[in-house]
């Protein structure tokens, strides 16, 4: 894994995931990430957010409407708009965690822009001093995880095969489209793969 765009030399690292080599790699940016237009520092802690409020992100106004899941670092919800009715996810992370971010950016600038849409795309990061938030697209029909419970409550119990094959060449090309620009995913599961009018 690069931190820079490639120029034909891959850095080899023993552990990809480790917080000192992945810290190390975000300051030796140049530009630093906190650079970049979508990158929002804040000079205080970590709003609290629940639902039913509404909270201020850069120049927009959010209604925070449910959670849609919670992980060990991270909760995430469904937020509105009031202004223009778009809904938008916002991933809350404790502590912070620009590498998501960095690696949105690296998306952005070695996918190619007909397969760029198969995955989820952060709209803006912002990184408080305890923790960050995320702002990223909606997906309309949930998680690949969802859709398998939703048919372990159907009579058949089990997602159909040729399902299961569809979905399986789709994670199979995306992992081989990241490792093709390498990129490493280091948390391929169900409920990180997110349905919508991609699929």
């Amino acid at each position: 894994m690069s931190p820079a765009p490639l120029t034909g030399a891959v850095q080899h690292v023993s552990d990809p995931w480790d917080d000192e080599l992945i810290s190390d790699m975000l300051s030796s940016l140049n530009p630093p990430l906190t650079s970049h237009p979508h990158c929002i520092t804040w000079q205080c802690h970590l709003p609290s957010i629940t639902p039913k409020m509404t909270i201020s992100m850069g120049n927009s106004s959010l209604r925070v409407d449910c959670i849609l899941g919670e992980g060990a670092f991270a909760t995430v919800y469904q937020a509105t708009n009031p202004m223009t009715s778009e809904r938008t996810v916002l991933k809350v992370q404790k502590p912070a965690n620009p590498w998501e971010f960095y690696i949105n950016t690296q998306l952005d600038a070695r996918l190619q822009p007909d397969i760029r849409h198969f995955y989820s795309s952060i709209r803006s990061a912002h990184l408080f001093s305890n923790g960050s938030v995320l702002l990223t697209e909606l997906h309309n029909y949930g998680t690949l995880l969802n859709a398998v419970n939703i048919y372990r409550t159907l009579s058949d119990k089990v997602m159909p095969q040729p399902l299961v094959i569809y979905f399986t060449i789709c994670i199979l090309h995306m992992v081989e489209q990241l490792h093709s620009i390498h990129i490493i995913h280091a948390d391929i599961k169900p409920d990180n793969f997110m349905l919508g009018e991609r699929y």
